[in-house]
């Protein structure tokens, strides 16, 4: 019987090796991509279901080509296989501490360049590499199989057992990353009240609308093929909130992939990394393996993951538009908002007779905040512009991104207050970089690449309003009326004045400080005379018009209208700035005025 054993053992392991090593010589004869030991790994993984050695050892082959996903998640299946399997268990540790010295170093910036992912890594001992692999990180040096110990690798090495002391740290540790956000309250998950600019949706290749790859799950998964890397972010969090840790790592794994240079997501990564392996100090901070971020590092991350996560858990409510959006027509399709100190941009569009936002977006402002006064003082002006024009990005270089949407500050208004300056834009960010910090640039207003190309493509020049307010208050439109009333009557007492045979009349609606920038007050007068001629007392109606409130530190109304007479078919589009003059015991005049076109 003994004797008979031994035959039997020996043919067995005579059939693997055989079996080996013709699927390495098939597979070098067809010319295969991938290197012929990582298919022998493969195929003994196949014939030896629930072998951990096997799994661990197909997973240091993956990591030895760079396929770090997929080496993680054999680890990680070799210790479901076996859970107190002591070379799994630092295999996966080692190999997410190295996961994640690369995340934080893509994250942080540090200029130093970590290790081989693969480092540290161990074969089982059914498997000796050849001497050269511990140089090897390239698909060209892959482990070598040696024949030899591939027939010593039965009966299996004994290894010795050792529970996972950390495991109970992990949900508790993950937490913690929400705890430094302020974002646990939230980890239920709100989605901002959104409408959607696509009626007609895409589905991603294999998912149903809707539905999730879990379904135990109630979280709907945003789509893959549509998601914004903003939502995928989100996303992340919310797995976080619900306690599906492995979920939230393989998020977090496939934003990365997919947006290497979301400096944020590559923390969040790193993180989540740590946090499996039950070492994670708190946000950015890395561990005693994997070295962190300093404050100066962490703190505009950590900022921005704030200002995103507040944005999605404390949306627009619904049916409500931005204070100073007293009245808007039809005919001006869309208007954009930024909330400066939340660092958001909406666009709003006019939607079944109502206003509103269909894109809600990440953007950074000046490095010192909004309130722009002088010339370099790396702040955002507040007030109401225009969108002067469109430059993509063969015109503007790659410090500007994808392209630009120059806006008319200083106007009328900011050069009665004296605000100096120019050369404020909306623009994209460098092509090294997904998105900047929320307090970074020199007072433009900046957007991922994808989000600017979505309004280079989307937004008109010259007919596309553009709000910027230190802090938008979002009101249902009827609290506006009062308000709305009041402008509309400076707009109908312009109106009659026009049309009256006293000259006066018209000219007691202008402040004595009238500057449009060509004209004060003097050359006004004469310019007002002379376009009366002929038409006084002519009746003409009011058309298209618009009333922004431009009041941030001083009150003011932008109001825009096309002026037609009667039997015509048009007439010009006039910006008029309305203010309360001080000098004349504080009534509404209008400071400047000019024809658009």
């Amino acid at each position: 019987m003994h004797n008979s054993g031994m035959i039997k053992f020996q043919a067995h392991h005579v059939g693997r090796l055989l079996a080996a090593t013709l699927t390495a010589g098939l597979l070098h004869a067809a010319g295969a991509t991938e290197p012929a030991p990582l298919a022998v790994y493969e195929a003994r993984v196949q014939r030896q279901p629930g072998n951990p050695e096997a799994l661990i050892d197909l997973g240091v082959a993956l990591a030895r080509l760079g396929r770090l996903t997929e080496a993680r998640q054999r680890f990680d299946e070799a210790l479901r296989t076996s859970p107190a399997h002591a070379l799994a268990h630092d295999n996966l540790v080692q190999l997410q501490l190295n996961m994640a010295r690369h995340a934080y170093a893509a994250a942080l910036r540090t200029g130093d360049t970590p290790p081989s992912p693969d480092t540290g890594l161990q074969w089982s001992r059914s498997v000796t590499p050849t001497p050269t692999l511990a140089a090897a990180s390239t698909p060209a040096s892959s482990p070598t199989l040696d024949p030899a110990a591939l027939l010593a690798s039965a009966p299996p090495a004994m290894i010795a057992l050792r529970a996972d002391p950390t495991a109970w740290l992990r949900p508790l540790l993950a937490v913690l990353v929400l705890l430094s956000l302020g974002a646990t309250a939230w980890a239920v998950g709100r989605r901002p009240v959104v409408a959607e600019p696509d009626p007609a949706p895409r589905t991603q290749p294999g998912v149903r609308s809707g539905t999730t790859t879990d379904p135990t799950s109630t979280l709907v998964v945003p789509e893959h093929d549509r998601a914004v890397p903003e939502e995928r972010l989100i996303q992340i969090y919310r797995l976080i909130g619900q306690g599906q840790w492995g979920r939230a790592l393989e998020a977090a794994e496939s934003l990365v992939q997919d947006q290497p240079r979301f400096t944020l997501a590559q923390l969040v990564y790193g993180d989540l990394l740590l946090a499996h392996s039950g070492v994670l100090r708190g946000f950015g901070r890395g561990s005693a393996q994997v070295p962190g971020g300093q404050d100066r590092q962490i703190a505009p991350l950590q900022h921005e993951a704030r200002q995103r996560l507040s944005a999605w858990s404390a949306p627009p409510p619904p049916g409500t538009v931005p204070r100073q959006a007293l009245l808007l027509p039809a005919s001006v399709r869309q208007m954009v908002v930024v909330d400066g100190l939340r660092s958001r941009l909406f666009v709003l569009e006019h939607r079944a007779g109502q206003l509103v936002p269909t894109a809600s977006l990440y953007a950074a402002i000046g490095r010192l905040g909004v309130g722009k006064q002088d010339e370099g003082d790396q702040r955002t002006p507040l007030g109401v512009y225009d969108i002067t024009g469109r430059l993509d990005g063969r015109q503007v270089g790659d410090f500007y991104g994808v392209g630009a949407l120059p806006l008319s500050y200083p106007n009328e208004h900011d050069r009665r207050l004296r605000r100096t300056g120019a050369n404020i834009w909306l623009h994209g960010t460098r092509a090294d970089r997904h998105a900047d910090a929320p307090f970074s640039s020199n007072g433009c207003i900046v957007l991922s690449n994808p989000d600017m190309e979505r309004l280079l493509r989307d937004l008109v020049p010259r007919r596309t309003p553009v709000v910027i307010a230190e802090r938008l208050d979002w009101v249902l439109p009827k609290q506006l009326a009062e308000q709305r009333t009041a402008a509309l009557a400076l707009a109908e007492s312009w109106r009659k004045a026009r049309m009256h045979t006293d000259p006066t009349r018209l000219l007691g609606l202008y402040a004595r400080s009238f500057d449009n920038g060509l004209q004060g007050w003097a050359a006004w007068q004469v310019q007002l005379a002379r376009e009366s001629n002929g038409t006084t007392g002519r009746e003409r109606k009011l058309e298209e018009l618009t009333i922004l409130d431009a009041s941030d530190r001083a009150e003011a109304l932008f109001i825009t209208f096309r002026e037609v007479p009667r039997g015509s078919a048009s007439g010009p589009l006039r910006r008029q700035y309305w203010a309360r003059d001080p000098a004349d015991r504080g009534q509404w005049k209008i400071f400047s005025e000019g024809v658009l076109e």
